[in-house]
């Protein structure tokens, strides 16, 4: 008899990491691969506007997105609700839109718009809260970046400076990946999510008087009427006495419920 033919178990491949935080050099979020997948042909670019690409990434994992290109792709893109901030299927689809910094000497500008829910208002005044100005500007060694509200907003912006060279090499190695440049990319998503980007969209959110974490006073009105009928009456009356909302919802529950 011949012996049976063993087989190794095949390894299970890895999913690739989700954020930037998290890349390695072996391993790369899907959206860096494909954004730069756009600069494939030009392979020697200059490590600033390298660094700009990574904050513009940095951006769109924390819920902004460029004026324009949200206008276009807005039907495509899901709700981000008020208490997070990354959604995996826009970071990607918007990671394959160019990137439309308008370029000067040495300083580059977006304009920048904030990812909510489907629920969120879209009064022209409301919007404007949500519109923002990203600026960098080049000072050789080390980049400038600030991120202020749309014009005639009396809220604050936010700014830090970043060191080029640290996140960035200035040489691409031959036959390998341009991101294979980048360096520290835990270091610089903490830096930019702490200090520019989450500060600006809990800044917008709270002009909106939205909910900044996950909690019950935050859910879709749908959801209520959903988890308020599974309540007994003495149930619905300790929760009618939390707060003017939940008493709200309470009593649209019991109405419901008497005419059923």
């Amino acid at each position: 008899r011949k012996p049976r033919q063993r087989f190794a178990p095949e390894k299970k491949k890895e999913d690739p990491p989700l954020i930037l935080e998290q890349a390695t050099v072996e391993a790369v979020p899907q959206h860096l691969e494909k954004l730069m997948a756009q600069y494939e042909e030009n392979r020697k670019i200059p490590s600033a506007e390298l660094l700009d690409l990574l904050i513009y990434l940095l951006a769109l994992e924390s819920g902004f997105v460029e004026e324009e290109t949200y206008g276009e792709k807005r039907h495509l893109l899901k709700p981000v609700p008020a208490f997070s901030s990354f959604h995996a299927l826009n970071v990607r689809l918007l990671s394959e839109q160019p990137v439309r910094y308008t370029n000067g000497f040495t300083i580059n500008r977006m304009r920048l718009r904030t990812l909510l829910d489907k629920h969120a208002p879209e009064e022209a005044s409301l919007v404007a809260t949500l519109q923002s100005r990203l600026m960098t500007v080049n000072m050789g060694d080390d980049l400038m970046v600030t991120l202020s509200p749309a014009p005639q907003s009396n809220q604050p912006g936010y700014s830090i400076c970043l060191s080029i060279g640290r996140y960035v090499l200035n040489v691409q190695a031959k036959k390998k990946p341009i991101y294979h440049r980048f360096r520290k990319l835990d270091e610089l998503s903490y830096q930019l999510k702490q200090n520019i980007f989450q500060p600006m969209r809990s800044q917008q959110l709270m002009q909106m008087e939205q909910k900044l974490q996950p909690s019950l006073l935050g859910l879709p009105d749908e959801l209520y009427d959903e988890i308020f009928r599974h309540l007994n009456p003495s149930q619905l009356k300790v929760v009618s006495r939390v707060n003017r909302q939940l008493q709200f919802y309470s009593k649209q529950a019991e109405k419901k419920r008497a005419k059923s």
